[in-house]
């Protein structure tokens, strides 16, 4: 007997691409800032204090962690010398991403930060932990290294995982060897999740801050 193109996992989605859209306006939507830390030199360098705001609150991003989606957070942070009368110039950038995902085995939610120095994990058994993590203030350790006005812009990129991580994350839950070799989902079954990633009310979603600026002596 032919297995049925749709999973109740797939109505699921489905569902929630439906349900996502009249409500989008009544919930509140994830922002992001970027705020100043104190003076704490004589030179006058300040630290950016970023925050992202009510990611899980959003209906959109909220809905797609119920439902085992993957979500993602790529940061760019760059620092930017105020010219009165030039082109602003671009001094330097630094890049790190986040990765939240739910495991409905463990009934946990596991955070994979990915900087510079390699990955950190961490893990928090219930929505609320989660979310003060996200909410709290990142604070990289970067500023101008030369006198100046300078401010900083933040931009964030929000997104389900592609089709082929998707992929890869299915193979690791299911105990499968990472190390064995993949057979290529067929392209009804890439077009199925591509679809489904669009009605799902999961778009790619772009958010940009930019700080106060602030003279370096």
């Amino acid at each position: 007997m032919a297995r049925p193109l749709y999973t109740p996992r797939l109505f699921l989605l489905l569902g929630l691409g439906l349900a996502a859209a009249p409500v989008a306006a009544q919930t509140p939507r994830v922002r992001l800032t970027v705020a100043l830390s104190p003076d704490s030199t004589s030179r006058g360098a300040r630290l950016p204090w970023i925050q992202v705001h009510d990611l899980l609150a959003d209906r959109t991003w909220s809905e797609a962690l119920d439902q085992a989606f993957p979500i993602r957070l790529e940061f760019r942070l760059e620092i930017w010398r105020s010219r009165v009368g030039w082109v602003d110039n671009f001094e330097r950038a630094t890049e790190w991403s986040v990765v939240i995902q739910r495991e409905p085995l463990q009934d946990v939610y596991r955070v994979t930060r990915i900087v510079r120095s390699g990955p950190e994990d961490f893990r928090f058994a219930t929505r609320d932990d989660l979310d003060r993590w996200v909410r709290q203030v990142i604070e990289p350790e970067v500023e101008p290294s030369r006198s100046g006005t300078f401010y900083y812009s933040v931009q964030l990129r929000i997104s389900a995982l592609s089709d082929e991580e998707m992929e890869e994350l299915e193979r690791f839950l299911s105990g499968a060897d990472p190390d064995s070799p993949r057979r290529p989902p067929s392209s009804l079954g890439r077009s199925i999740r591509r679809f489904l990633l669009r009605v799902a009310g999961m778009p790619l979603q772009d958010l940009e801050a930019r700080s106060e600026p602030f003279t370096v002596r």
